[in-house]
């Protein structure tokens, strides 16, 4: 999950759910960064494998939940092409039942909502992760091709498509990510960027080196 404070929030942009579990996890660091205490919240891009065009164009879209059941592709968990992103921890018990879709739309609703929300706080700390190594395999079994590389054209992407809702005070877009999965334009783009070693785990992530990268990201409160 997310933290979600009265002032601030620090939330996930995905591209997968390792960046809300870090975020979780280091939620008293965090807290201390941000001046003030954090609870834990879901937002849309918590539970979503999104890869950072995905993330560009569904924060620029009007439409970010789906209309139907037949938008939607079974693909060991609902995919949906439109937007390119597979709602990995929605799963729809009984093949997308009618009841079943419409609980997964209210959740989704809600999460946006919670989302759109942020807009009324004095700062909003937004973080984008390539670093979960499960991903490699997720192009051998994707309905359509995945690309979670970072550059400096999709980190432009995703930092104008939040500011495009948040607007550019009290926001920040912040980026953790492999060297193996970061093109040679991307250190010198000018956003916030930490770097971390490959670490052995198949989606959690190394939670020192995340301390170490939130702790550098993230300063602290004036």
């Amino acid at each position: 999950m997310s933290l979600l404070g009265a002032r601030s929030a620090v939330v996930s942009l995905g591209a997968s759910c390792q960046t809300a579990r870090q975020i979780r996890l280091h939620a008293p660091l965090l807290a201390e960064r941000m001046g003030e205490a954090l609870a834990p919240r879901s937002f849309p891009l918590d539970w979503m494998f999104a890869p950072p065009d995905a993330v560009a164009r569904l924060l620029r879209s009007e439409t970010r939940i789906p209309a139907e059941p037949g938008e939607l592709v079974a693909a060991q968990r609902p995919f949906w092409p439109r937007h390119g992103v597979w709602l990995w921890h929605d799963p729809m018990e009984g093949d997308g039942a009618a009841g079943d879709f419409a609980a997964m739309q209210a959740r989704m609703a809600r999460r946006w909502d919670r989302f759109v929300a942020l807009r009324s706080l004095e700062r909003r700390v937004f973080v984008l992760s390539n670093t979960q190594n499960n991903l490699a395999r997720l192009p051998d079994i994707a309905p359509q091709r995945l690309d979670f590389r970072l550059d400096a054209r999709r980190m432009r992407a995703v930092a104008g498509a939040v500011q495009a809702l948040f607007g550019a005070e009290g926001t920040e877009v912040l980026f953790v990510a492999y060297a193996s999965r970061l093109a040679p334009d991307a250190r010198g783009c000018g956003l916030p960027l930490a770097v971390l070693e490959p670490d052995t785990t198949d989606h959690e992530g190394d939670g020192a080196q995340w301390a170490a990268a939130l702790g550098k990201l993230v300063t602290p409160r004036p």
